[in-house]
């Protein structure tokens, strides 16, 4: 598939990732493809999902002070979840997430209907998935892991994060989009950020080169 990210696996570690060995890099987009669907669906609910091994995401409800009014603005954010052996040097910042968010695992039923795999088959692609970013990242690998529609979890500056799409930003938060934006890390490679305000062009393009194609 043109544009994937090839990791090589010895043959001792091949064992650790049968059902990826057997999924092409197509079938296991498509996959991820439906995990990232149904984690935006869940935000547009004002519900967390967590990924297990890679971190919960969740939309926060905050107050900004104007100077005539108060602004309640809602916004995505990511909360890393990354065995800490794996991250060596790196760094990532620490996010809250209020305990009135209603926060569940990945809903494998939903994926495998949405998907046309078996559930059993999803969920290993997930897993595995995950465990072979977080031995690259063990590795000193730094690559990218990219959320269709969502956004980009890149290191930066030896800063582990996710970055989101200014479109899921504003398609979540459309009433006070720029205020969520300002107070939101962007994906935004090659786009233009002047006095606050982000163009909108180049936003959904994540890395050529990125998990999990």
């Amino acid at each position: 598939m043109e544009g994937c990210c090839a990791v090589a696996v010895s043959l001792e570690l091949s064992a650790l990732f049968p059902t990826l060995l057997q999924l092409s890099a197509k079938e296991a987009v498509a996959i991820w493809d439906a995990v990232s669907a149904y984690i935006l669906g869940q935000l547009k609910q004002d519900k967390g999902v967590l990924v297990a091994g890679l971190g919960t995401f969740a939309m926060v409800h905050e107050q900004f002070h104007g100077k005539e009014e108060v602004y309640v603005v809602r916004r995505p954010v990511f909360r890393l979840d990354i065995d800490v052996l794996c991250l060596q040097e790196l760094a990532f910042p620490t996010v809250v997430i209020p305990g009135n968010v209603k926060i569940k695992p990945l809903n494998y039923k939903w994926l495998s209907r949405a998907t046309s795999f078996p559930r059993h088959v999803v969920k290993d692609c997930v897993q595995e998935t995950i465990l072979l970013y977080s031995s690259q990242l063990k590795n000193g690998q730094r690559l990218s892991f990219a959320f269709k529609d969502i956004g980009v979890l890149s290191c930066k500056d030896d800063v582990l994060c996710m970055r989101f799409y200014y479109d899921c930003v504003t398609g979540l938060e459309s009433k006070a989009s720029r205020i969520a934006l300002l107070h939101t890390r962007l994906w935004t490679p090659g786009a233009a950020v002047s006095s606050g305000a982000t163009t909108a062009q180049g936003m959904q393009a994540a890395p050529a080169h990125a998990f999990p194609r």
